[in-house]
């Protein structure tokens, strides 16, 4: 693809880096996959449901990796053949199922979350001060994917009623008020257990302190 499809300002050129990257991810979640005998979205949802620690409905399931109602079953059907999830009545609606991984699936799903692995040592290269810089930008992009309804909502601290920012965090670190923890801009959580959302108006407070 040749320079300047994307625009030649700013904008253009951070996309088509991110394409990119894009590019890179894929090749790679599809050389893992192969070996391992699934597929990138197989892969993805296992290690959703390690990283969740319990079980999922399918619904949540599709929400999450932002995939169709057809695609998860299809896919959540594929692992329970393969014996890497099971699925059980939800404990709190009979009517509905809930999907777990088994032994195998917890095995699978944590070889599965290593992958990205080339993308870390690459992040690894750069300096602290650069690590922290990108990481803040990332999270202000996937804000405004959200924001925009591309993307799911995460359980990010940024939008939990638990969280206090800091104007300035180099002097005075964040503060998680449920877990009593002083965080740094690289402490901030994209996925967190107890995130508990806030309220529009904290949220809008919130973002405008960090983005500052």
């Amino acid at each position: 693809m040749s320079e300047g499809v994307y625009g030649e300002q700013a904008t253009g050129r951070v996309t088509h880096s991110l394409l990119r990257l894009s590019t890179a991810m894929r090749s790679q979640a599809w050389e893992w996959a192969e070996g391992a005998g699934l597929t990138p979205t197989q892969g993805e949802i296992l290690v959703l449901l390690m990283q969740r620690k319990g079980p999922m409905r399918l619904g949540e399931i599709a929400r999450e990796t932002a995939l169709t109602a057809a695609t998860t079953s299809d896919a959540v059907s594929t692992l329970e053949g393969k014996g890497l999830v099971e699925k059980r009545r939800a404990l709190d609606d009979g009517r509905a199922l809930a999907v777990r991984l088994t032994a195998r699936g917890r095995t699978a799903a944590k070889r599965a979350a290593q992958w990205p692995d080339f993308l870390a040592k690459a992040v690894g290269t750069l300096r602290d001060d650069e690590q922290t810089m990108f990481y803040r930008t990332l999270l202000k992009t996937v804000h405004q994917l959200e924001a925009q309804g591309t993307i799911p909502p995460h359980r990010m601290c940024l939008s939990c009623a638990h969280f206090e920012p800091s104007k300035n965090p180099k002097k005075t670190p964040h503060y998680c008020a449920l877990l009593d923890l002083k965080l740094s801009d690289t402490d901030v959580r994209l996925d967190c257990s107890v995130h508990e959302t806030a309220d529009a108006a904290t949220q809008k407070k919130t973002w405008k302190i960090y983005a500052q």
